[in-house]
């Protein structure tokens, strides 16, 4: 579809008329689709190759910086490092700000050239303190995919098919991540932890396709001609819009907490698992690059099931409950059972598929039923705010565990406990709206 075609239907077309017109966004769902689901696998490549190079980057930049690259020293800083780069990501809720401002294209453009550049610029981080300022940025940039990309797709699709979409929308944080396990297992025993950094900055080249062949989400077009305010973040918090907009960042919350410090963990627990069985440095690493790839796939496996799964269980707060006792089970069957009691290796290496088919394949529900909950003038203000307000929080969490691990002698000990914090995210459930067979909201 031409720019001149979108406009026009922003410019004539009524909000109803856009909710039921296939006929004007014909042809532009897949390639929508295809535009949003680039921006979040280059994401997901981005994100996941600091937890493949943790322990070479600082065992290099922590001697650099006059600071001793002891075990204790890597888990600390290491779960540091990564809360920074969360506090970035958290910061990003300005990216739903611009995405309801000034358009949902133009916002994702420039978060992907962001989280990029600033990905390639850790490759060349002297020290600590720099690597710190630049996880910060590349976090910065790498959250707007929630706020600018699922909004979009949302909007600029068919309602027959707009469930479907939304849920294999997040099929493409998986395929990044088993992209930088790939990466991992063969770019960085070559080029090293640097070059790894530096190949992340090639998605920049994403946002030149962008701005010429994708077009506008129509709904946006029309809210922006009919809607004279700007939108406000306070509105997010006043009267029946308060309780979901609380109940989805309380969510949200629970979940990044649980993800990030347990999954963050695993190249690491194995790494340093494979070392105290006697496996050269080389072998270890190559061990927990390849559990990274392990646990894809089954996160992968969620993410493409869950548009079944949501039909299948006609409730997305049934839903939610079923994975976030999921989440919980898993993680104490995996850490707390089979590493800590059993100090079973290869049993736990069976089961990654399955943790990450909770802990990682939960966010796809979450890319149908968040932007489920806004009205289009606050649908990537509000989206963003959800999931950027768990991010704050959730930055706790990886500190907690290298804290914790630290403390304990234990990364499995330090991860049972914290994954606890799914029971209070099942709590936080009753508080969402139920959006299921219902249509977008206008």
């Amino acid at each position: 579809m031409s720019k001149s075609t979108v406009a026009s239907v922003g410019a004539g077309a009524s909000t109803g008329a856009i909710a039921d017109s296939n006929a004007a966004i014909k042809g532009s769902p897949y390639k929508v689709f295809a535009a949003a689901w680039a921006g979040w696998m280059l994401d997901g490549f981005d994100n996941a190759i600091y937890i493949y190079v943790i322990v070479p980057a600082l065992t290099e930049l922590l001697p650099a910086s006059g600071m001793a690259a002891t075990r204790g020293n890597i888990a600390q800083i290491g779960g540091l490092m990564f809360s920074i780069f969360m506090l970035g990501w958290a910061c990003s809720m300005f990216w739903g700000w611009c995405a309801d401002r000034f358009g949902r294209i133009p916002a994702m453009c420039a978060t992907i050239l962001i989280y990029s550049l600033f990905t390639g610029a850790c490759g060349l981080a002297p020290g600590v303190l720099s690597f710190a300022i630049f996880r910060f940025l590349t976090g910065f940039g790498i959250g707007g995919e929630w706020a600018a990309g699922a909004p979009l797709l949302q909007e600029s699709v068919p309602e027959h098919l707009r469930e479907r979409l939304s849920g294999w929308l997040h099929t493409g944080t998986p395929v990044g991540f088993l992209l930088a396990s790939v990466a991992a297992l063969t770019v960085l025993p070559v080029f090293g932890w640097r070059g790894l950094f530096l190949l992340g900055s090639v998605p920049a080249l994403l946002t030149i396709w962008l701005r010429m062949r994708v077009p506008e989400s129509p709904r946006w077009l029309e809210a922006k001609r009919t809607k004279t305010e700007r939108p406000r973040i306070r509105e997010l918090f006043q009267g029946a819009q308060a309780r979901t907009t609380w109940g989805a960042a309380s969510m949200m919350t629970c979940l990044i907490v649980g993800l990030w410090s347990s999954t963050f963990w695993i190249p690491t627990l194995v790494n340093t698992w494979q070392r105290a069985d006697g496996a050269t440095a080389a072998a270890a690493q190559h061990m927990g690059s390849l559990a990274g790839l392990i646990m894809s796939f089954g996160t992968l496996a969620g993410c493409v099931g869950m548009p079944w799964i949501v039909r299948a269980i006609p409730r997305r707060k049934t839903v939610a409950m079923v994975f976030f006792v999921g989440c919980l089970v898993s993680n104490l069957t995996a850490y707390g059972l089979i590493v800590l009691v059993l100090k079973n290796f290869n049993l736990f290496m069976t089961v990654l598929p399955v943790l990450g088919f909770f802990t990682s394949g939960v966010f796809s529900l979450f890319t149908i039923w968040l932007p489920e909950m806004f009205p289009t003038t606050h649908r990537s203000l509000g989206s963003g705010f959800s999931f950027s307000f768990g991010r704050i929080l959730g930055a706790l969490g990886p500190t907690a565990v290298g804290a914790l691990a630290a403390g304990f002698g234990s990364y499995p000990l330090a991860i049972s406990v914290v994954s606890l914090i799914y029971l209070l995210g099942a709590f936080f459930i009753r508080l969402a709206p139920e959006t299921a067979g219902k249509p977008l909201q206008k």
